[in-house]
């Protein structure tokens, strides 16, 4: 039967290719209209945000914002499944401390699905996924994502998973082509990357932190390979490409937000996800989500902390789905420097991230803001080449973001490993104004 749910959901998501903005538009308002009286009718959380708005179902977009915060204070009335946070953080850290992430929540609706996110933003989200919501998932995964999308089904397709948590989303396609592995991220690299060479797969997914460590290694396999969980950098993108095809996935603890297309563009997944892009200045933009189908944990007009850059024109392919260009940061790793008046200049992670990967010889960076007008390079390898030259790009990087060098402290130190099963952050900001 699973089988044939994803098989049906691949099928279904087929369907939904848009070639105009307002057939995309008319097919949201529809999606909006069936699904708002349903969620509003089943978990008090949402109705409740709605009254205190004093707005009816049909001005949605008007209501409000939440964050993962209003969404965890809200978790055991926003849910229409009848799991509590308690019992769901209880569920997915067991899961965690064990290495067995096969157990789902038993509800009066069904099986649900629990996963935790890294909680690098400083809270750990919690995911709840029903059954229907899965195979949904899982077809659409397989219909953008396998080598020859469903056709790739003709042959036999093995799919390594390096991640740190396994889940039964992951593995809820079942088909006798498909065989899947888990590759626990908290296991030493050498073992990970044996295992690996002898497994062949033909399908990667990870973090590219992780793939990039991977291939480091001198690991040779030729796969397909999908960048999940962190920023997919130019740098790591050029070098994954010695396995083979390399493209991106974004996606959340609030679900699957954009796919790729046949031409390499990473598209928001708007056939299922409607956006509201609030505008950040510098051409970027924070997501303000409605999952228009997503019933077992809604989020309707949900802020994410992301920082996007959109592409301006049409792609090759035909869809209306807008494009994004690149995912430049989350708005918490954005970093607040002097100006040349001494005012304070946002500067966005991607700024930085390109400088670095530019530079000779540099295998792994990291860049801290530690102070009002205090950066950090972390760099490794950490040699006088090294250090001259990330110096170096980081102050025309800053120059060329309105930053002022002359008004800061620039040093470097060797970069320490990351522990593992820990998401790689390039960017980051430790220091947070008083």
């Amino acid at each position: 039967m699973s089988a044939v749910l994803t098989l049906l959901g691949a099928l279904d998501d087929a369907r939904l290719t848009f070639r105009s903005r307002a057939a995309l538009d008319r097919h949201q308002d529809r999606l909006a209209h069936e699904h708002l009286r349903w969620v509003a009718a089943h978990s008090p959380a949402v109705a409740a945000r709605f009254r205190a708005a004093g707005l009816p179902l049909s001005r949605w977009r008007e209501l409000p914002p939440t964050d993962k915060a209003a969404m965890l204070a809200t978790f055991d009335t926003l849910n229409t499944v009848g799991v509590t946070l308690e019992r769901a953080l209880a569920v997915g850290r067991q899961a965690e401390r064990t290495r067995d992430f096969t157990p789902t929540l038993a509800t009066p609706a069904g099986p649900v699905t629990v996963g935790l996110s890294t909680g690098t933003s400083g809270t750990q989200g919690v995911f709840l996924v029903s059954r229907a919501e899965q195979a949904r998932w899982a077809g659409t995964v397989l219909r953008h994502l396998l080598p020859g999308g469903l056709w790739g089904l003709l042959r036999p397709q093995r799919v390594a998973f390096f991640l740190r948590a396994d889940s039964p989303l992951y593995r809820s396609v079942r088909h006798r082509q498909l065989e899947f592995r888990f590759f626990d991220l908290l296991r030493p690299l050498p073992d990970l990357a044996a295992e690996a060479q002898a497994y062949a797969p033909t399908l990667i997914v990870g973090p590219p932190g992780v793939l990039r460590a991977l291939h480091r290694t001198g690991v040779r396999l030729h796969a397909r390979v999908i960048s999940v969980a962190e920023v997919l950098d130019p740098d790591d993108e050029a070098a994954l490409r010695d396995w083979g095809d390399v493209v991106q996935v974004y996606q959340a603890t609030e679900g699957l937000l954009a796919l790729p297309c046949p031409h390499g563009s990473l598209h928001l997944n708007e056939a299922h996800v409607h956006f509201d892009l609030e505008p950040l200045g510098d051409g970027l933009h924070r997501p303000v989500i409605t999952d228009l189908r997503r019933r077992a944990q809604p989020f309707i007009r949900h802020r994410l902390d992301d920082a996007l850059r959109l592409h301006p024109g049409p792609c090759p392919c035909g869809q209306a789905a807008r494009r994004i260009h690149s995912i430049a940061g989350r708005q918490d790793d954005a970093l607040h420097l002097p100006g040349a008046a001494g005012e304070s200049v946002t500067v966005w992670p991607d700024f930085l991230r390109g400088a670095l990967a530019a530079v000779p010889g540099l295998h792994e960076y990291r860049a801290d803001q530690t102070g009002p007008s205090q950066l950090t390079l972390h760099l490794d390898p950490h040699t006088p080449d090294t250090q001259a030259h990330a110096l170096r790009a980081v102050r025309d990087a800053l120059h060329r973001s309105h930053a002022d060098p002359t008004r800061m402290t620039l040093d470097t130190r060797p970069l320490d490993p990351t522990p593992p099963g820990t998401k790689r952050r390039r960017v980051t900001r430790t220091w947070r104004p008083a």
